[in-house]
């Protein structure tokens, strides 16, 4: 996909790694619709962009709430005239700390609330995009790849493993309307830097052609 003149909606922009990736699509030539919960960080964020050049706005928002992000994407569409990509960084991060955690030691509550919250999110933000990219037959939606760091019993584990195979299932649904869904790796590597995640999910949006992005 062509980054010049694409609408992209970046969920959790206000983060390390989330204002990395909104910056990488704004220097490829990508409009950049940047939602969080704080204003603050989301105006800072804006500010970076837009003092490079770039195109940007916010919205503070909880992508919990499907009836608002739906409303929201739809007045993005209404506006700029398209969805083409959707990246949703929300999410748990499994912590090493976990890693000797016994059954007989773990509520219910800690398995579930990152595996509950996990699909929620990620299903309303790629649902709300989808429905305006079959319109279109075009665009393309990120799920998180977040590799599993524990041995034993974690929620966001389970989490990760959960959005791997919901970016297979959209995939093989939205594939005959034009969309593309793609697991891209958002984790921060040791040692390196929020911004290669953000080239990491521009490879992912224009295939890794260099001639498509002026990253």
């Amino acid at each position: 996909m062509l980054l010049s003149g694409a609408n992209a909606v970046v969920y959790g922009a206000g983060g390390v790694v989330g204002s990395a990736v909104a910056s990488a699509l704004a220097r490829g030539g990508a409009r950049v619709h940047l939602v969080g919960r704080s204003r603050t960080r989301l105006d800072a964020v804006v500010r970076r962009i837009t003092d490079l050049g770039g195109q940007a706005e916010a919205q503070v928002l909880d992508v919990l709430d499907e009836v608002d992000v739906d409303e929201y994407v739809d007045v993005v569409a209404a506006c700029s005239g398209s969805i083409d990509i959707s990246v949703d960084l929300v999410g748990p991060t499994p912590v090493a700390e976990q890693t000797h955690r016994r059954v007989d030691y773990t509520e219910l509550a800690e398995l579930e609330g990152p595996v509950l919250g996990a699909l929620r999110s990620h299903f309303i933000t790629a649902r709300a995009a989808a429905r305006h990219m079959m319109c279109q037959h075009s665009g393309i939606i990120l799920v998180p790849h977040r590799a599993a760091v524990t041995a034993g019993l974690d929620g966001a584990s389970l989490a990760a493993a959960l959005l791997d195979r919901l970016a297979v299932q959209l995939a093989a649904q939205l594939a005959a309307s034009g969309v593309t869904v793609r697991a891209v790796d958002l984790e921060q590597a040791a040692g390196g830097d929020a911004a290669d995640v953000g080239r990491r999910v521009v490879d992912a949006v224009t295939g890794g052609d260099p001639t498509l992005a002026a990253v």
